[in-house]
């Protein structure tokens, strides 16, 4: 729950007020009440608004009125709205029977044409609306009546005879072929007035467009005055209402349930209800139709200085409610005040409802609001299980000011907070007497919290703070800076400082953590990775990494890493030491254009416990993909120039100098690619040259050594052949069973071959031919009008042959043809001195395989995956994965699968691995949900690691516990969290868990 969840929420209530009466000042709505207090026979007439682009007026002799728009036009009565690109209005004057009064209402006549829609706001009214639609909706005939005034609103006005234009003669050709007769002014008959009906042809119009009409008030007077977004109010149900104006005090008085709503320009609906209402006009009287001005014109015309609401009064704008005793706003002073306030909103992102009760909120300037007794929780409980409360809380509003003076603030708000408490129920557990925010986050100081017990750790406790916060300061816009204060019972306290950062041209981080350990470590079950004592009990690391975007398209990398001993990353930070980059102190310079890109990179060791080989520097150029002599032929060209020095670490024995050296390498390749028939085929040269004054080069195919080489170079040639994919439909298959409606099978064949020569036997490679196979089996699945294609199943298959092939220790490599560019020394290599390419997977393969990846998708829930690398020339297979996954609604998910790995020397005495991970997610009822996740072993009868975790579900509240076996470390572990629904901030424990529990789960 953030406060800026709070601020907005609490700042909706007073803006949609303010937005609702500033509204209604420039729109308003002309009702028909009359200007003696009495009810007419309606609360808010029947208005018409009309709007259009091009607008042709004609007054009829009866009284009556033609309308023709072109260019777009938009009409709206009550809840109902209609658009069009062209319309014909006849208005004809009609005097209502259940009315003695004299206002005018009109039948209307509305033909439409041309891209024509319709929708309804609001709850249904009692307005009778007759549609005629013709040819398909491309012509409609609407026919209501009109109870209250008409406005129309048109960029481009004239009065004129329609009777030349077409439109007009569709129109009216269509309405005598549907049977609808055009009626005019009444006559009269036993002392009533009574409609008649004739029937208006183009004789009886005037002959010219110039005429004047009548001088009286009349609906063209009405329909001249402009109108934007207009307001609509009624009674609720069958309320009767009491509407009453005090010319002496100047004000309205509305009593009784109503409802009042209006369309925003963004098309949402802003809607509201109450029991009664005050409406304060201004000292000065209106002027405009003071002797039949009604309410609905009275907020029309601007003439309100104020408005009171009360009892119940309830206001919906979107997906978010507000319920409140009384609300007031001073339209002149800019003031409001909301009491006994409730809203409801909804945090999509979360996922969950948002409450927010004050006793009392206000706007006390135009840009400054504030609350009391105010309370944030995500509960519609009278006492939720977790809130956010504070006793008042004042906030600004700050964005016009700071766009006026050109600045960029976090949240354009200004919050203070005061005697802040964190609940649960009505107990307190965290307390703090004044916060201020920028509305960006939590405003609580506390990040993150994390429990539990292990045999490494002991019992601990991590903690993470926002340290500005903490320290009463305000960051710059774009930076996070983070405390970490912990303490591990069996190993001490520790702390650290984790700032990010970024700005427009430059981004990145810095972290810093030190811990006086007592312990010792353990990094896995072998002997010789347990009971490890530290060389020293003050620990730590630092680390900064910083990337800069230059004019040009340079872009600058900077990197430092200290670290106080080599096993701490790995006990403290195993993720980052198994998953992340390398720690290295480095600078990197490059820039790409277009198809090239140029880079300067320096690395030192500052570490001395580590083997790192230093570039000062290493400069790289690479051209690809250059086009010749229109697209005959395609160039590329890498490039190395490396100054190395190799540094051995301190608790090892030099077995070389550690002297700089030189490296230089380049790669040039030309492709020449061509169609035969429908084949594209890409015979390639290629030639790599290099040059190294260190070690040199010695050392041969076979893993031997021979005489060394410092300049060596080989060619290469090949050719590359992708034929256009074949396929073929089944289209009667289909099976409800395996969820199958159609069947397309797609083959796509591949082919690479590649021979090599060379200047010596220190730099033979191996010759290489790969031939591959990719199947598809694609079928249709989901609702026959939203269907999609999904791949049923998937092989692809892969069969490569090498010459003189490596021995049997060669792990489970795989043919990478499209990274053609790969240094000849392999500088990421622990081993010293480093590693030959042709030694490791990093270029390619070995020996001889064939390799296979299989998917099937036997429904939207079920799919079972697999590979598999058999080595052809041991006749064993190298690596088998296969694993089966399924979800069974609403209460079971669960996955198996099975991994075997051969011949796989991890230096610690183990080859091998026969591993099965199961994991399953059971909804044990609505209360409890179950999770567990294993993995065994079978080549050495242990288990690798166990998890198991138990959720209880509150009302939007969870807690779980978990128990953990890692045998992989020789460690035990209980964790327990504890987070609300939706507010991973607020979680205490490890966030792993979260959003399982219930059906949200799923």
């Amino acid at each position: 729950m953030s406060v800026k969840v709070l601020v907005s929420g609490f700042l909706a209530v007073l803006i949609g007020v303010t937005c609702m009466v500033d509204s209604a000042i420039p729109n308003g709505t002309a009702g028909n009440e009359d200007t003696s207090g009495h009810q007419s026979d309606t609360f808010a007439g029947h208005d018409l608004h009309l709007t259009g682009k091009e607008a042709v007026t004609y007054q009829l002799d009866s009284g009556g009125h033609i309308l023709v728009f072109q260019g777009g036009f938009s009409m709206s009565i009550r809840t109902n709205q209609y658009t069009s690109d062209r319309a014909v209005v006849w208005l004809l004057p009609h005097l209502s029977e259940s009315s003695q009064t004299d206002d005018i209402n009109y039948d209307a006549i509305v033909f439409l044409q041309g891209n024509i829609s319709s929708e309804k706001f609001g709850p249904e009214q009692t307005i009778e609306i007759d549609g005629k639609v013709t040819e398909e909706r491309k012509q409609t005939i609407v026919r209501f009546g009109v109870s209250g005034e008409v406005f129309i609103t048109a960029d481009v006005k004239r009065t004129a005879d329609p009777r030349d234009l077409e439109l007009y003669k569709e129109a009216f050709n269509l309405l005598r072929a549907v049977g609808i007769e055009l009626k005019t002014m009444p006559g009269t008959q036993n002392g009533r007035v009574e409609p008649q009906t004739v029937v208006i042809s183009t004789e009886n119009m005037p002959q010219s467009s110039t005429e004047k009409p009548a001088e009286k008030r009349t609906v063209m007077q009405d329909i001249e005055r402009s109108f934007g977004n207009p307001f609509y109010h009624s009674p609720v149900g069958g309320a009767v209402l009491d509407v009453e104006l005090d010319k002496e005090s100047k004000l309205w008085t509305v009593i009784g349930r109503f409802y009042l709503w209006q369309k925003q320009d963004d098309g949402g609906l802003l809607e509201l209800q109450a029991d009664g209402a005050v409406i304060f006009m201004p000292d000065e009287e209106v002027k405009t139709n003071e002797s039949r001005a009604g309410l609905g014109d009275i907020l029309a015309s601007g003439a309100v200085k104020a408005i009171y609401l009360s009892g119940d009064v309830v206001m919906t704008e979107g997906r978010r409610t507000i319920r409140a005793d009384e609300i007031y706003y001073d339209l002149e002073q800019k003031k409001a005040i909301v009491i006994n306030a409730v809203m409801r909103d909804f945090d999509e992102d979360a996922g969950i409802p948002i409450y927010i009760r004050a006793k009392k909120l206000q706007q006390v300037a135009a840009n400054k609001f504030s609350a009391e007794n105010v309370t944030l929780t995500t509960s519609e409980f009278c006492v939720p299980q977790i809130s956010l409360n504070a006793s008042s809380i004042t906030v600004t509003d700050t964005p016009d000011t700071d766009q006026q003076e050109g600045l960029d603030t976090k949240g354009g708000f200004d919050a203070q907070m005061k005697d802040v408490r964190f609940k649960m129920y009505d107990t307190t557990y965290f307390y703090l007497p004044y916060v201020r925010s920028n509305v960006q986050r939590p405003d609580v100081p506390l990040k993150s919290v994390h429990i539990g017990n292990d045999n490494t750790f002991g019992t601990y406790l991590e903690t993470r703070w926002y340290l500005a916060r903490l320290l009463g300061l305000e960051e710059p816009e774009g930076t996070e800076s983070t405390l970490a204060l912990d303490y591990y019972g069996d190993r001490g306290f520790g702390g650290g400082i984790l700032i990010e950062y970024e700005r427009e041209n430059y981004f990145g981080r810095t972290l810093g953590y030190i811990i006086n350990d007592r312990g010792e470590d353990r990094l896995g079950r072998n002997s010789s990775r347990k009971n490890l004592e530290p060389p020293r009990e003050l620990r730590g690391r630092f680390r900064w990494q910083h990337r800069h975007f230059l004019p040009y398209s340079w872009q600058l990398t900077t990197e430092v890493s200290y670290i106080s001993d080599k096993n701490f990353i790995e006990s403290y930070y195993r993720d980052e030491f198994y998953i992340e980059k390398q720690q290295e102190t480095l600078v990197h310079l490059k820039r790409i254009e277009d198809n090239w890109g140029l880079s300067i990179f320096g690395k030192v060791r500052l570490n001395d416990f580590v083997n790192e080989l230093e570039e000062l520097p290493t400069t790289e150029f690479h051209w690809t993909g250059q086009s010749f002599l229109d697209d005959r032929f395609t160039f590329y060209s890498d490039n190395q120039v490396s100054r190395f020095r190799q540094r051995y670490a301190s608790d090892s024995t030099p077995i070389g100098s550690e002297h700089f050296f030189t490296f230089m390498t380049t790669r040039n390749e030309i492709d020449m690619p061509m169609a035969v028939g429908r084949t594209k085929i890409v015979p390639f040269v290629a030639g790599t040259s290099a040059f190294e004054d260190g070690l040199g080069f010695y050392r041969e195919l076979d893993g031997g050594t021979a005489p060394r080489e410092d300049y060596v170079w080989f060619g290469e040639g090949g050719v590359r052949v992708t034929p256009q994919p074949f396929w073929k439909i089944f289209s009667d298959v289909k099976s409800e069973l395996w969820d199958i409606n159609q069947l397309r099978h797609i083959i796509s064949p591949r082919l690479t071959a590649v021979g090599y020569t060379q200047s010596d036997s220190v730099i033979e490679q191996r010759d290489t031919l790969s031939v591959g196979i990719s199947q598809r089996l694609q079928t249709k699945r989901g609702p026959s009008q939203d269907q999609r294609t999904v791949d049923w199943m998937r092989l692809d298959m892969d069969v490569t042959w090498v010459n003189d092939s490596g021995d049997a220790s060669a792990g489970a490599d795989q043919f990478i043809w499209n990274k053609p560019f790969i240094p000849l020394v392999n500088v990421f290599s622990d081993t010293i001195p480093q590693q030959d390419r042709r030694g490791s997977a990093i270029f390619g393969p070995r020996r001889n395989y064939f390799e296979a990846d299989y998917i099937w998708k036997m429904s939207d829930t079920t799919a079972l995956l697999s590979d598999m690398n058999y080595d052809m020339q041991s006749g064993v297979v190298q690596q088998y994965n296969v694993g089966f996954s399924h979800l069974r609604w609403p209460n079971l998910s669960y996955y198996i699968g099975s991994r075997y790995l051969r011949r796989i020397n991890n230096n610690y005495g183990e080859k091998g691995s026969n591993a099965v991970t199961f994991a399953f997610t059971y909804l044990l009822d609505p209360r409890y949900t179950l999770v567990y996740s294993g993995q065994v072993d079978f080549d050495y009868g242990a288990t690798v690691r166990s998890d198991i975790t138990l959720i209880r579900r509150y009302h939007r509240l969870y807690w779980s516990v978990t128990f953990s076996a890692d045998e992989s470390l020789d460690r035990q572990a209980i964790v327990f969290s504890l987070w609300p629904q939706g507010v991973p901030d607020l979680a205490i424990g490890p966030s792993r868990y979260m959003g399982l529990g219930g059906s949200a789960g799923f």
